[in-house]
């Protein structure tokens, strides 16, 4: 379900433990007071690790779901990484499931849908879509008031995590102040920013085919803070303009291929002749390529400017 419907879930009263399938950390965040509102009574619901919640004493558990709050508060625990937990802490939690009138609940968080085929389909599911893009961009729209062509383009370039874009338009509301809406050069000058390039010298490196500048403004990026994913967006940013600019630039004048492409009109002309540097088959391996990388940077701890290097190397040199 989206997580607009999941305001609007109605769980079973009666049930203790559930299992909450999200992978953007944001959402879990949100999720502690949304669940606070499911159920009746006054609910307050607290984050754990799995560890933390496995160092629990299985009877003081049971003690917290048979004895009201002094407080008038009940309690709740979301359990991050949930699919974690020992095989001894799950027969604890399904004792748990049993107890009438509980005031404890149990949220078990996790990213990973497969953890549902396991021992975590014993207990109501609520799974929230995975994001796509159009979804972030309506998000951005309706939390922040900006246009859609605005947050498509955020979205381009900073991902589609909501913390990370969260944060940048905290820095974007600051840098623009209350007297004007947010444009595509804020963006450009604040998000993708680097005190030695300009905000297009990626872009330009890129439509030029010019593989130590791509990777001296990638660097110049990285050396000033930018985060690594935000940079492997941009990068993935053109790499699809330069698809999609390639494919309709047969049919279509330089103007009408960028306004496509979401590039200015006054860079169509640089624009298409960029897009004739690269074939389809360059351009079918540079996606793998950016698949690979965004695996490596979430998952692993590469060294960052020499994965670039390497990666820009495969799709540019």
């Amino acid at each position: 379900m989206r997580f607009s419907d999941f305001k609007q879930y109605r769980p079973n009263p009666g049930r203790n433990v559930f299992a909450f399938i999200c992978d953007d950390e944001f959402l879990v965040e949100e999720s502690r007071s949304v669940w606070a509102g499911l159920f009746a009574g006054n609910w307050t619901f607290e984050g754990m690790t799995a560890k933390e919640f496995e160092d629990l004493e299985p009877q003081r558990l049971m003690d917290e779901a048979l004895t009201a709050s002094l407080f008038a508060q009940s309690r709740g625990i979301l359990v991050r990484n949930g699919d974690k937990l020992t095989k001894k802490r799950i027969e604890d939690l399904n004792q748990l499931q049993e107890v009438p009138n509980s005031n404890l609940k149990v949220v078990l968080v996790s990213d990973n849908p497969r953890a549902v085929e396991g021992w975590m389909r014993a207990f109501p599911l609520v799974e929230i879509d995975k994001l796509r893009p159009a979804d972030v961009a309506r998000w951005l729209m309706e939390r922040y008031g900006v246009t859609a062509d605005i947050a498509r383009y955020i979205v381009e370039a900073v991902g589609t995590e909501l913390y990370p874009l969260s944060n940048e338009m905290e820095k974007l509301q600051t840098y623009v102040g209350k007297d004007r809406a947010i444009e595509i050069r804020d963006v450009d000058v604040l998000i993708l920013r680097s005190e030695r390039f300009g905000p297009f010298d990626l872009d330009d490196a890129m439509l030029a085919r010019q593989y130590k500048k791509d990777v001296l403004v990638a660097g110049a990026m990285l050396d000033e803070g930018v985060e690594p994913l935000v940079v492997l967006s941009r990068i993935a940013r053109v790499w699809r303009q330069l698809f999609m600019g390639k494919g309709f630039a047969r049919k279509h004048g330089p103007k009408e291929v960028a306004a496509i492409a979401m590039i200015p009109s006054w860079k169509a002309a640089e624009f298409v002749n960029g897009c004739h540097k690269y074939n389809w088959k360059q351009l079918a391996l540079g996606f793998r390529e950016l698949v690979n990388a965004d695996r490596a940077l979430k998952n692993s701890s590469p060294n960052v400017e020499a994965y670039f290097d390497v990666m820009l190397w495969k799709m540019v040199g």
